[in-house]
C-alpha cells in the first residue's frame, strides 16, 4: 500500500512539474518574440534560474550555437561543444536518439521533454525540455520565420525528496484519510503559496528589484567569486534628488511612480551580470562588475538619460527625476569586504549631497589625481 501511495504522489508531482515547465517555457518563449535587446533576454533566463528552481536554460538558434544562456560561460558556444561538457550530462539526454555528435544540429527541430535518472516517468532528478520557438530580438536577424530553440533543466532534487518524505510519513501513520489531506494540502501550498512566499522574500513589492537581504546575500557571494578569478568590482549608492519634495507635491502615489520609474531605470542600463536593488525609501545600490572609471561613466550616462525622461503623470504633468550617486571600487581600500564598499560609496554619496547634488562622485578617482 505504501509503494502504490508512494508511486501516485512521485507520479501526480511529476506532472505538476510538467504543467510548470509548460508555463515558465511560455514565459520564456515570450521573451525571445518582444523586439527587446539581447541582455534583456539574457536577465530574463538568469532571473528564472534565480527564482524559478532552473538548473539552466540556454537559447540555441539555428546554427546550433548557444545565443544566450543562464550560464555566461556557455554564450557563443556550439552545442556539440557544451554537450561534451562536465555538468552537462542532463542536457545529453535530449540528443541520445540522435544519430551522430554532427548530427545534434538537425535534432534541434522538435519539441521533446525529458525526465532523467531512476524512475524517470515518477520524476527522475531532472526535467529537460526543448521547445522550438519565434526568434524576434532587436539586432538579431529579425527576417520573418526566424526560430531558435530553447532548453531548460530542472532540478528535481527538492520535489522528489519532499515527495518521499511524505511518503515514509503516510506508511509511519498508516492512515489514508492523512494521505490524501495532506497530499492536497501540500500540492496546494506549493503550487499557490510558496512560489508567492519565496518571490515575496527576494523581490521588493514596489520597485519589482531585489529587496536589501536578496542584495545583500547575492553581492556577498558575487564579491567572493569576483577576488577568485581577480574582476574588478564597483559599488553604487544612489538617492533621488529632493524625493521629500517630489512627496509633499505631488502625492505618494507620484513618489511611487518614481521610485518604479527609477528602478526601471536602474536595471535596464546596466549589464545583466550587474545586482540592482532597493535599500529602502529613495535609495537604491547597485553592484557592477566593472573597474571604476567604467562604472562612472555608465552611471553619468544614467543619470543623465533619466534627467531627460521625466516621469509623466497620470493628469499629463511631468516630474522631472535627478540623482546623486556615490561610487567605490574594490580598487580602493575596501576590497573585496561588501559592508566596507557600501560605507565608501555612502561617503560619496554624502560628498555629492553636499556639492550641490545630480552628479556621480567617486572619491578614489579624485585621490588619484
Amino acid at each position: 500500500m505504501a509503494l502504490l501511495a508512494g508511486s501516485l504522489v512521485l507520479s501526480y508531482n511529476a506532472r505538476e512539474i510538467e504543467r510548470s515547465a509548460t508555463n515558465l517555457e511560455r514565459i520564456l518563449s515570450a521573451s525571445m518574440t518582444g523586439y527587446r535587446p539581447l541582455h534583456d533576454l539574457q536577465r530574463d533566463l538568469q532571473r528564472a534560474a534565480v527564482n524559478q528552481g532552473l538548473e539552466s536554460a540556454l537559447v540555441v538558434d539555428a546554427r546550433g550555437v548557444v545565443l544566450v544562456a543562464s550560464n555566461n560561460a556557455l554564450v557563443n558556444l556550439p552545442l556539440p561543444h557544451v554537450l561534451q561538457l562536465t555538468g552537462e550530462q542532463p542536457l545529453r539526454a535530449l540528443f541520445t536518439d540522435c544519430p551522430s555528435k554532427d548530427g545534434v544540429v538537425s535534432c534541434l527541430n522538435q519539441d521533446r521533454r525529458v525526465f532523467v535518472g531512476p524512475l524517470p516517468w515518477l520524476g527522475g532528478d531532472f526535467l529537460v525540455t526543448m521547445r522550438q520557438s519565434p526568434l524576434a530580438l532587436e539586432g538579431q536577424g529579425g527576417g520573418f520565420g526566424d526560430r531558435a530553440t530553447l532548453i531548460t533543466v530542472v532540478n528535481l532534487d527538492a520535489q522528489r525528496n519532499e515527495a518521499l518524505t511524505f511518503v515514509l510519513l503516510v506508511f509511519i501513520a498508516g492512515t489514508l484519510p492523512l494521505i490524501f489531506g495532506s497530499l492536497g494540502l501540500l500540492l496546494m501550498l506549493r503550487r499557490h503559496l510558496l512560489p508567492q512566499l519565496l518571490n515575496m522574500a527576494q523581490i521588493d513589492a514596489l520597485s519589482g528589484i531585489f529587496n536589501r537581504r536578496t542584495f545583500m546575500e547575492t553581492a556577498r557571494e558575487v564579491l567572493a567569486k569576483a577576488r577568485q578569478v581577480g574582476v574588478p568590482c564597483s559599488m553604487a549608492l544612489i538617492d533621488v534628488d529632493h524625493f521629500k519634495a517630489i512627496n509633499d507635491n505631488n502625492g505618494h502615489e507620484v513618489g511611487d511612480q518614481v521610485i518604479r520609474h527609477v528602478s526601471k531605470f536602474l536595471a535596464e542600463a546596466g549589464r545583466s551580470t550587474d545586482l540592482v536593488g532597493r535599500l529602502g525609501g529613495d535609495e537604491f545600490i547597485i553592484l557592477l562588475q566593472n573597474p571604476r572609471d567604467r562604472a562612472v561613466q555608465m552611471l553619468d550616462r544614467t543619470r543623465q538619460q533619466l534627467q531627460v525622461s521625466p516621469l509623466r503623470k497620470h493628469d499629463g504633468g511631468v516630474v522631472e527625476v535627478e540623482l546623486s550617486v556615490g561610487v567605490a571600487s574594490t580598487a580602493g581600500a575596501s576590497g573585496f569586504d561588501l559592508e566596507l564598499l557600501i560605507a565608501a560609496a555612502d561617503g560619496a554619496l554624502y560628498v555629492a549631497k553636499d556639492r550641490g547634488r545630480h552628479q556621480v562622485v567617486c572619491l578614489e578617482m579624485e585621490d588619484t589625481q
